[in-house]
């Protein structure tokens, strides 16, 4: 057996007089000293190789240790900073250590509830506001039909004993019943249009329009009231202005339309002006001033922002004295406001009104507007057209309003009626209500469209909603028409439809 090296050279030291390796008993136990020494040795060694084994593993350990740990507390300080960011005041001033991740937690669950609770309000919120507007949109649509079929019977009327024989003492309680009709034909259009105005449903037509006549329209058709407090109507349009421009000029004149009627509401034995001036000519079109003046009672300075409020006068006595809503002004700012434009007002208590505002509008081509002769010939000729309406009185004006216009009539009171009459006869148009029972208009063009696709159908509707037009062009119609409608807006619809238009 092999010896030890340090035991043999102990033995050799120590022993030297007992001559060790002769002597068996010694030899012996050297040997047994060294195995024990040769095994500490190696166990020896396997423990230094484990302790270098688990040091590394333990700085190791304590390395990832480290960085969760720092994670951790990244992790929590990010929490509380969204705390902070996510709690109202007094909920900030509540702190939390580093070291309190439970209660963090906890906190951050409570918070993630609170919010859920908030969205479901907020979800249930929202739907209900839908529902609501739906509710009102559906309200305003029906009180809008049921308010105008009997003013569109008042109003026709009114045409009717106009063009009619009447005795001399009659035209003025005739020109009284077309100012009230006019008036109140306004007013519920200002309510409507405010309303689509608020929900965003409003938009502008832009089209072709002669603007000498819209001036002298809107003069004419004011003259009789402005007449009735001893006013008197002028205009005066630049003759720099080109004849013709593209804009919404239905929205145009009802803004006019609202000036005038304030002015000639507070002016008596004065004069209303009507104005149009070329502020600049720019490329393509120009900016015009519109404006209208009067030498009325006027608008102190203090007042003058109020009457610009909706349902708002200068004072409660000014109602009390001239009545009035307090909403044209307010619905001509915010028609002007969609055409880029502001309404501005020049006055003095007691020393009259200018309101005026500008317009920057393009040139059109006097070839791109067709003139029609309803003032003069309003022929037809000869077109068959069916009306297509349940109530009785709507008939009985459609038929007076259209006598001598050389066209043949039929009708029908609903849908029912109409298909059968479509499918026996030819028409060169229909004119179709839409509230009808049995079945409307919009169901009996549908199944029109199933057998005729030719046949120009034109809406008879009360619904002033925007959203109205591309509707009905989806079902199958050509056209529609508001009621009240003037007779020359219903000549010109059946004029274009019949493509009898004159360039």
């Amino acid at each position: 057996m092999k010896l030890s090296k340090e035991i043999t050279s102990l033995a050799d030291k120590h022993l030297k007089s007992l001559n060790w390796r002769d002597s068996s008993e010694l030899l012996n136990l050297i040997e047994s000293v060294s195995v024990l020494t040769m095994q500490a040795q190696v166990e020896k060694m396997s423990m230094e190789t484990n302790f270098s084994l688990a040091k590394k593993e333990y700085l190791s350990i304590t390395s990832k240790l480290r960085e969760e740990k720092n994670l951790r507390e990244q992790s929590i300080e990010k929490m509380l900073a969204a705390i902070s960011t996510l709690a109202d005041e007094k909920e900030r001033k509540t702190t939390f250590g580093k070291e309190d991740l439970l209660q963090v937690a906890d906190y951050l669950n409570e918070q993630v509830s609170r919010r859920k609770e908030i969205e479901t309000e907020l979800l249930t919120a929202i739907s209900e506001a839908e529902n609501a507007s739906n509710a009102k949109s559906q309200f305003l649509s029906n009180m809008s039909h049921e308010i105008r079929s009997p003013l569109n019977v008042i109003i026709g009327m009114a045409h009717i004993l106009q063009k009619e024989d009447h005795l001399e003492g009659q035209k003025e309680n005739i020109d009284i019943l077309n100012i009230a009709s006019n008036s109140l034909m306004l007013l519920i259009n200002d309510i409507l249009d405010y309303s689509k105005i608020e929900s965003g449903k409003l938009e502008l037509d832009n089209t072709s329009f002669d603007l000498n006549s819209l001036i002298e329209n809107l003069r004419k058709a004011h003259v009789a009231g402005a007449a009735e407090k001893q006013n008197n109507i002028v205009v005066d349009i630049d003759i720099n202005l080109s004849p013709f421009y593209i804009g919404d000029v239905v929205r145009i004149g009802q803004v006019l339309t609202n000036l005038v009627s304030n002015a000639i509401k507070f002016t008596k034995n004065g004069k209303i002006e009507i104005s149009a001036k070329e502020l600049e000519l720019t490329t393509g079109g120009s900016k015009i001033r519109f404006g209208v003046k009067d030498n009325g009672i006027g608008v102190s300075q203090e007042n003058q922002t109020k009457i610009f409020e909706k349902f708002t006068q200068a004072e409660s006595s000014i109602t009390r004295e001239f009545g009035g809503t307090g909403l044209g002004l307010a619905i001509s700012k915010e028609l002007l406001e969609l055409m880029q434009s502001q309404l501005f007002i020049e006055s003095n208590l007691g020393d009259g009104s200018y309101f005026y505002f500008d317009l920057l509008l393009e040139k059109s081509g006097e070839g791109t507007i067709h003139q029609s002769p309803f003032e003069t010939t309003r022929n037809l000729a000869g077109s068959k057209i069916l009306i297509v309406d349940d109530l009785d009185y709507n008939l009985i004006i459609l038929k007076k309003i259209m006598r001598d216009w050389n066209v043949q009539l039929d009708f029908a009171t609903n849908g029912v009626q109409a298909l059968d009459k479509i499918k026996t006869n030819e028409y060169d148009i229909v004119l179709m209500d839409l509230q009808m029972p049995q079945m409307d208009g919009r169901k009996a063009t549908v199944e029109v469209r199933k057998f005729n696709m030719e046949l120009p159908i034109i809406a008879l509707t009360a619904s002033t909603d925007v959203s109205l037009k591309a509707e009905l062009l989806e079902l199958g119609m050509n056209d529609y028409i508001t009621k009240p409608f003037n007779p020359k807006e219903l000549y010109l619809k059946l004029e274009h439809s019949l493509c009898l238009c004159v360039a």
